[in-house]
């Protein structure tokens, strides 16, 4: 992907989206400038306010890579370097600023670009052959394994081999959904479930986080316990170690493992099963049986749950999770960046990553996100979802206006709760730890007193919109109209659907 930000102020507007392809592992090309470095080629007043000393600086600690290049005849070779650190792995953010001088002035004769552009990419790496035996030698002789996977589904091919590697090792498949990962219907696909709790062999493909991923956290006292028995044996395989930040560490507390793999799943995965297939063959019936009963035990709890309080107004997330999957689900769907709470995840048979490109990260990014989606199927038959928060749209409602415009057929669903819900559920929590009011939570948090019209706003940009809707009764008519336009006009539709606070049940 490519992005333009206008100079200074547009980069400095994009700064929280490049922090997030980053952590997202995405490689994006974002393509800036700065005024003419040259004081004499500067216009009055805005030349000057829009030039800086190396806007890189800005966003240096989170991408891969930024370059300034000081000739017109370096842009391609800059142009070419950016697009390679961008989409190795491990992918992210590169940023490219051009001096709006150099940009205007008069090319004496054409730049060659031919050879750049035939450049070879880097290939993929590889794992040390002796690594992939030894895993595969692990895997074998285990009789409780267990695969925690986070970002293989970046390259959807992976999908397919890590679903032959879990069936061939009998393992139970743990996904953290950095990207759809593994189909959630598979009988071997224990998400939800406490598979760590008897381990006695973990192998994390592509975890960015391994100790949030093998030890659980209580909110509340801060205390951390293992999820895993004393013992296991961890293997860990994947890019991490190479993609740090030396100024945000989202690669997490420290986890000592018993075997670190460095290695593209694409490739590792084919060669441990290669690996796997050379080791004393085993039965392993009983244990697949054993794991699709846990996986139909996971599946049935969910069900009951999302039964509870099934007639509440406002809606219970389960319930928007349902009335939405009742209306998509004969579609050729694509669902964006939030999963309401899971549920989404949870209810809906999703079977890979053409059907979910990953889980949603921080306020003020997932409208842009959603329409970014809308805008690369638009032509297509896609139907694309957007469960979109409140919170989230307030800081860009200019976003509607735009979808609107470039016509990007969008259904997008409001998860309303009037709230910016997160850190409310924060605050709940230290209330609780200090004895302090709970009813003080809601200060700086509630969305609400006016309470936002998302569908007035919607209405006022041009598309067809409705709500707000609290009874749930009204919801799935409401979501069947909205289909139809986006589907017959090729439009952008919204309905805001009111949904309950989680804490209305939890912190009674």
């Amino acid at each position: 992907m490519a992005a333009a930000v206008h100079d200074v102020v547009g980069l400095l507007h994009a700064t929280m989206t490049i922090y997030y392809a980053h952590v997202d592992r995405a490689p994006v090309l974002v393509l800036g400038a700065t005024g003419p470095v040259d004081r004499t080629k500067r216009r009055p007043y805005i030349d000057w306010i829009h030039t800086a000393l190396v806007n890189g600086n800005a966003v240096r600690d989170y991408t891969k890579w930024d370059d300034q290049p000081a000739t017109v005849e370096d842009f391609p070779t800059s142009f070419a370097r950016a697009y390679r650190i961008a989409t190795t792995e491990p992918c992210g953010p590169v940023y490219l600023c051009y001096d709006a001088g150099l940009q205007e002035q008069a090319l004496e004769r054409p730049i060659a670009v031919a050879d750049v552009a035939a450049g070879a990419r880097p290939t993929p790496v590889q794992a040390d052959p002796a690594a992939i035996r030894r895993t595969a030698e692990l895997l074998a002789s285990a009789e409780r394994p267990v695969v925690v996977t986070e970002f293989t589904g970046r390259h959807p091919e992976a999908v397919r081999e890590l679903v032959g590697l879990v069936e061939e090792s009998a393992s139970a498949l743990i996904d953290l959904n950095g990207r759809v990962n593994f189909p959630n219907r598979h009988p071997q696909n224990l998400t939800g479930g406490d598979a760590l709790a008897d381990a006695d062999l973990v192998l994390l493909l592509d975890v960015g986080d391994p100790f949030r991923a093998l030890n659980e956290l209580d909110r509340l006292t801060n205390e951390k316990k293992p999820r895993v028995p004393t013992g296991c044996t961890i293997v860990d395989v994947g890019l991490a170690e190479l993609r740090q930040s030396k100024w945000a560490e989202d690669l997490g507390q420290f986890q000592p493992v018993s075997l670190s793999v460095v290695a593209d799943t694409s490739l590792a995965i084919p060669a441990l099963r290669t690996a796997l297939r050379s080791q004393p063959a085993r039965d392993r019936g009983a244990r697949c049986a054993e794991l699709e009963r846990k996986h139909q035990r996971i599946r049935e709890r969910w069900e009951k749950e999302s039964r509870e309080d099934w007639d509440a107004s406002p809606l219970t997330a389960p319930r928007l999770a349902s009335e939405i999957w009742s209306v998509i689900k004969g579609e050729d769907w694509i669902l964006t960046s939030n999963t309401l709470e899971d549920w989404a995840l949870r209810l809906w048979d999703v079977e890979g990553p053409n059907r979910h490109p990953g889980r949603s990260f921080g306020t003020a990014t997932q409208i842009g996100t959603s329409i970014g989606v809308g805008l690369a199927y638009r032509g297509t038959d896609r139907l694309v979802v957007d469960i979109q928060p409140d919170g989230d749209l307030l800081y860009d409602p200019g976003a509607l206006w735009t979808a609107a415009h470039h016509r990007i057929p969008l259904l997008v669903v409001m998860y309303n709760n009037r709230a910016y819900y997160n850190d409310w559920e924060h605050q709940l929590r230290v209330a609780q730890h200090r004895g302090t009011p709970k009813e003080n939570a809601r200060v700086g948090q509630e969305i609400d007193d006016p309470a936002p019209d998302f569908a007035m706003l919607a209405r006022s940009f041009g598309w067809h919109a409705e709500g707000p809707i609290a009874e749930p009764d009204k919801v799935r008519p409401a979501l069947e109209r909205a289909l139809r336009v986006v589907r017959d006009e090729k439009r952008p539709a919204l309905v805001d659907t009111i949904v309950r606070h989680r804490h209305e049940k939890r912190f009674r």
